[in-house]
């Protein structure tokens, strides 16, 4: 594992479990600036297996779990949980906007024996060759503190004064407001005090009241939900929250 790697260990394709918590590690990332590279590796990878074997494990999921210790799990339960489940973002909805509290609790059981049942069961998350957590999505606080403590170098990153965010899964109208907004912030000649982030964290958009994507946000005001402003539109805005800022 290369230095400042941080592995999510999960299906591919990733379930909603899996791609929520890699969503989550990349906005951390992003939202941070901690010097990290996001990695998701198949837990059938040759890589995750050797990271298995090295903790005396064997890679799986909760399935592979329930087979070896006998564990009873309602999977007609967990089919509903995952298909029924009404948090998909209109513009572009993703594995991950599958996941909810009620599927990692679910699936506890198996998650609870797992370890001592000899299999690293996904997700699984990785940093900088430290396991910290294995079989479910860990609290944002928690993995954002882990990812500081273990990959954070001190570097301040807040020498920006201003923050445009950019929220959305990574759809194509996602990367075209994304592309707008640094043009317009480029163009306008605010390089050196605006910084645009890309967030994919769901729990954000929602925290937000983002609900439909792309969003758009400056200094933690939304300006914008469900909708591709142009560069020139974005410029106004930020013009004019600029200025109000510098009155």
């Amino acid at each position: 594992m290369a230095t400042g790697e941080i592995w999510i260990i999960g299906t591919e394709p990733p379930c909603p479990r899996c791609d929520y918590l890699t969503r989550m590690v990349e906005d951390i990332v992003t939202s941070t600036g901690v010097p990290a590279t996001v990695r998701h590796l198949a837990y059938t990878s040759e890589e995750a297996r050797r990271f298995a074997i090295s903790l005396g494990l064997e890679t799986g999921t909760a399935k592979d779990v329930a087979r070896k210790v006998g564990v009873d799990v309602d999977w007609d339960k967990i089919h509903t949980l995952i298909e029924g489940s009404d948090r998909e973002s209109a513009c572009c909805p993703t594995a991950a906007t599958k996941w909810s509290p009620a599927l990692d609790e679910a699936l506890r059981p198996c998650e609870c024996v797992a370890y001592n049942a000899g299999i690293l069961m996904t997700p699984v998350l990785v940093v900088g060759g430290r396991l910290l957590h294995q079989g479910s999505v860990p609290d944002r606080q928690k993995v954002s503190g882990w990812i500081q403590a273990y990959l954070g170098d001190g570097t301040d990153f807040s020498q920006h004064q201003h923050i445009v965010e950019v929220l959305g899964p990574g759809c194509e109208k996602c990367n075209m407001l994304y592309d707008n907004v640094v043009r317009a912030v480029t163009q306008s000649g605010n390089g050196d005090r605006v910084s645009v982030r890309k967030r994919t964290d769901i729990s954000y958009f929602q925290e937000m009241g983002v609900f439909v994507t792309p969003g758009l946000v400056i200094d933690g005001i939304v300006v914008s939900k469900g909708k591709v402003m142009t560069a020139k539109q974005v410029a106004d805005r930020l013009s004019d929250h600029l200025s109000v800022c510098e009155c």
